[in-house]
């Protein structure tokens, strides 16, 4: 096991280092940009930008990216993109964090179809356990402080997730698959199209018996995950539409808990439990546009509205719950004043309110059954220029009023420079975030292990990044796209739990956290029926004190190679997916630390599929191909060896 992991790490480096030596011979190299720098990206701007006059770093998995890595759950789509590094407490259903460039899971921004898809009880983290990856059919992550445009949680990026949408025609489609640990999944859409009206409904099914959570237990955890999304477009004139979307996800997970006990021998580690949680969450957002003025002025009047609910279970017995809700108005104008001498100019403002209230109760009187609201209003306007397509200049400002805290004013800039007739872009990008605290960090209540501190103050951020994509057409070895990066960004009154007693309670740093690092990444088509992608991180992420942050591991990265067989018909894919050495909390009170450092692992992933027919797909993959045991969340297990089958269906469209 130990020569295969080493096999995989130098088999990344050696891409790496090929990434670098390209890098520096661009002059030369530089040909005519393949199609993947022309595609549109949303979310850096708020508007459609082509890739290519972005001076954001920004990744974007296609749909022929995702049928190349396939997978239950989405977060696991994204471990090669730069900058991500994903920690899942176990089996499928338990809690899955994202973290982009060393900032917490907090500090992302997740939006399905438009809707924030985090959980406004937690600081709207968005718990990735509950996407399955046969949901998505795009995903664009864009890197680095975002607040400008989309405030509190985006100091560490954003993720812009679309499912499959509203299709152009009508269309019906099926997934099923099961295999290892008894699980299984299912998938169903069906979209119709008319000349006016659009519209679509997709359900998405996952249950598994699962495994142990807990590494020294044998008690199985299961997992049941429902998702129902729905959305549809109405075409009222040629210059005005309206949009509506929706997403209801029902799920329930057995989990095992932690150890608290003092002088217990399985004391600070998880142990089996008859823990459920459960979970229902439900997002809607209806939106008004119309263009006018040759449609280069854009206008879009938005409401939406989050709600999320869990309960705890002590076996069949109520413990305690929580609930969350997020009113969301916003109003976005968006003009492209035109172009004069060779320089155009762009203009996008908005204006945006939102009502939160937060619910915590338990089968038992006391404080911690409480309910409270807040309020915010937001200003925000970004001004873009492009010089003779070359350079692209943009700068946003924010303003956010709340009643809780203190007004705070973001900033973001970012330039970018086309270098003409080549596929070569160098870009930069300055900017600044706000994370407020969650309602549970301000006001939790448990005597016996938790108390809120309302004192807590909004975190903090001011990161910058520099990077080169370089784009080839091969001459004639097929297309490439190769991309590097360098970060750094300080962050203020970063908020953490002091676990040094009990109860615990968080506190803000009195210093600053930094973080910094390296990603890379290389796309390369050496031929029509061979792709291979490869991406690199290098994270340095530490405490005000110069201690290392937990579960930021300092090297992340992962080579995928898919290959087509029997004239496109057959496709198989390969992906090994690299975690460094990584710190994590302990709970052990016995011992002289409260960290663990955590070993290196890399997951294998083996994949197969085949057209049976124009409308058939069977399909089948092996996961965790060298039945690695490893540990993402420190005395949390993960599934072994395992393999799945299955079968794809469409018709229409």
């Amino acid at each position: 096991m130990e020569s295969n992991q080493r096999r995989a790490i130098t088999g990344v480096m050696r891409v790496v280092r090929t990434c670098a030596v390209v890098v520096a011979g661009v002059p030369a190299l530089a040909q005519t940009p393949p199609p993947y720098i022309e595609q549109i990206v949303v979310s850096a701007t708020r508007m459609p930008q082509a890739l290519k006059r972005l001076g954001s770093a920004v990744d974007v998995l296609t749909p022929e990216d995702i049928a190349a890595r396939p997978r239950f759950l989405a977060a696991d789509l994204l471990r090669q993109i730069p900058g991500v590094a994903v920690s899942q407490t176990g089996p499928l259903g338990t809690l899955t964090q994202v973290r982009m460039r060393g900032a917490e899971g907090n500090h992302t921004l997740v939006l399905i179809d438009g809707l924030e898809a985090g959980d406004p009880f937690n600081n709207s983290e968005y718990d990735f356990s509950t996407l399955a990856a046969a949901d998505v059919a795009r995903v664009e992550v864009l890197r680095g402080p975002q607040s400008a445009l989309y405030g509190s949680e985006a100091i560490g990026g954003v993720i812009n997730i679309t499912t499959a949408g509203t299709d152009d025609a009508s269309s019906i489609s099926a997934r099923a698959e099961g295999g290892a640990h008894d699980t299984w999944s299912g998938s169903v859409r069906a979209a119709v199209a008319g000349e006016q009206a659009r519209g679509h409904v997709a359900v998405t099914g996952l249950t598994s018996a699962g495994i142990s959570q807990a590494r020294i237990g044998r008690e199985r955890d299961g997992h049941r995950n429902v998702a129902i999304s729905g959305g549809g477009r109405l075409t009222m004139s040629d210059n005005a539409e309206a949009t509506v979307t929706a997403r209801y996800v029902s799920n329930r997970t057995e989990l095992d808990t932690q150890d608290f006990t003092f002088g217990s021998a399985t004391q600070g580690l998880a142990v089996d439990s008859n823990d459920v949680r459960t979970g229902r969450t439900f997002a809607a957002r209806a939106q008004l546009s119309a263009k006018a003025w040759e449609d280069r002025w854009t206008n879009a009047l938005s409401g939406a509205v989050t709600h999320a609910r869990g309960r705890n279970l002590l076996g069949t017995q109520f413990s305690s719950g929580s609930s969350g809700r997020k009113i969301d108005v916003e109003y976005l104008s968006a003009v492209d004043i035109g172009e004069a001498g060779g320089v155009a100019h762009a203009l996008t403002g908005l204006v945006e309110y939102e009502d939160e209230t937060f619910k915590n109760w338990s089968a038992f009187p006391g404080p911690q059954n409480q309910t409270r609201d807040t309020e915010s209003w937001s200003a925000a306007a970004e001004y873009r220029v492009t010089v003779r397509d070359q350079i692209s200049l943009t700068g946003a400002l924010r303003h956010d009023g709340h009643e809780l805290f203190r007004n705070a004013t973001t900033y973001r800039v970012t330039s970018a420079w086309q270098a003409p007739g080549t596929g070569l872009k160098l870009r930069a990008s300055l900017g600044t975030g706000v994370a407020k605290p969650s309602f549970f960090e301000m006001f939790g209540f448990n005597p016996a292990t938790f108390i809120g501190n309302p004192a807590l103050q909004p975190e903090k951020s001011t990161g910058w990044d520099v990077g080169a994509d370089l784009a080839l057409d091969g001459r004639g070895a097929g297309n490439a796209v190769l991309s590097v990066s360098y970060f750094k960004a300080d962050l203020e009154d970063e908020i953490f739990t002091d676990f040094s007693r009990l109860p615990f309670t968080p506190r803000n740093r009195p210093g600053e956290s930094r973080r910094q690092g390296v990603e890379l990444s290389a796309r390369w088509a050496p031929m029509t029926t061979l792709s291979l992608s490869a991406a690199y991180t290098y994270t340095d992420a530490v405490e005000d004190t110069g201690r290392r942050e937990v579960r930021r591991p300092k090297h992340v990265g992962g080579v995928t190679a898919v290959g087509t067989l029997l004239d496109g018909r057959a496709r198989v894919g390969l992906s090994l997916d690299y975690n460094g050495k990584q710190d994590d909390a302990e709970f052990i009170f016995a011992t002289p630390t409260d960290r663990v450092s955590l070993d290196a692992y890399v997951l294998g992933t083996l994949s197969a599929a085949y057209q049976l027919t124009s409308g058939v797909e069977l399909i089948g993959r092996v996961e965790n191909l060298f039945d690695e045991s490893y540990e993402q969340v420190f005395s949390y297990n993960n599934p072994g060896l395992g393999a799945y089958l299955g079968v794809r269906l469409a018709f229409g469209g």
